[in-house]
C-alpha cells in the first residue's frame, strides 16, 4: 500500500533486480556459454573478469552468437566469449531508479542491464522481463 503513494519511476532498482545472475568469463568457450544460456533460458549473460571479483567487462547475447554464425565458424574450439562480447557495457548502480533503467533500455535499445557496485563488480541484472513483472505487480497493487 505504501508503494502506491510514491512514484513508480522512483522505485530503487535494488528492489526488483535479479540478484546473483548467471554470468560467463572472457575465455569461456562460446559453445559452453551458449549451452548455459539455453539450459537456463536466458537471452544473454554479463561477462566478468573472473568468478571471484566479478568485475564487469562485457555482455554477450544469443543474438550476438547467432549473428556471428553468419560471419565465422563458431564450431571452432578457439571461439571464446571475448571474441563476440560487447565490451562497452552499459550498467546501472543499485541506487538507480526504475525510470533510469527504462530510459537506458529505451534510448540504447537494449534488453538487459548489469547492476554493479562502486568497484564495477556484478551484483545484479535488470531485464525487460523483470521490468514488466515489476510494472505488472505495481498495477495490480494499485487496483486493489
Amino acid at each position: 500500500m505504501g508503494e502506491n503513494k510514491r512514484s513508480l519511476g522512483k522505485i530503487n532498482i535494488s528492489e526488483f533486480m535479479i540478484r546473483d545472475p548467471y554470468f560467463t568469463v572472457p575465455d569461456e568457450k562460446i559453445s559452453a556459454t551458449e549451452r548455459l544460456m539455453l539450459r537456463k533460458n536466458v537471452g544473454g549473460l554479463p561477462v566478468v573478469n573472473n568468478s571471484r571479483d566479478k568485475q564487469i567487462v562485457g555482455i554477450i547475447t544469443q543474438r550476438d552468437i547467432r549473428l556471428a554464425r553468419f560471419a565465422t565458424n563458431l564450431d571452432s574450439p578457439n571461439t571464446r566469449v571475448k571474441d563476440l562480447m560487447t565490451s562497452d557495457t552499459i550498467t546501472l548502480q543499485q541506487e538507480d531508479t526504475f525510470e533510469m533503467a527504462i530510459e537506458k533500455m529505451m534510448t540504447k535499445n537494449i534488453e538487459r542491464l548489469p547492476v554493479v557496485n562502486p568497484n564495477k563488480e556484478l551484483i545484479g541484472l535488470i531485464t525487460k522481463q523483470s521490468i514488466l513483472e515489476r510494472l505488472f505487480k505495481f498495477l495490480k497493487d494499485t487496483n486493489t
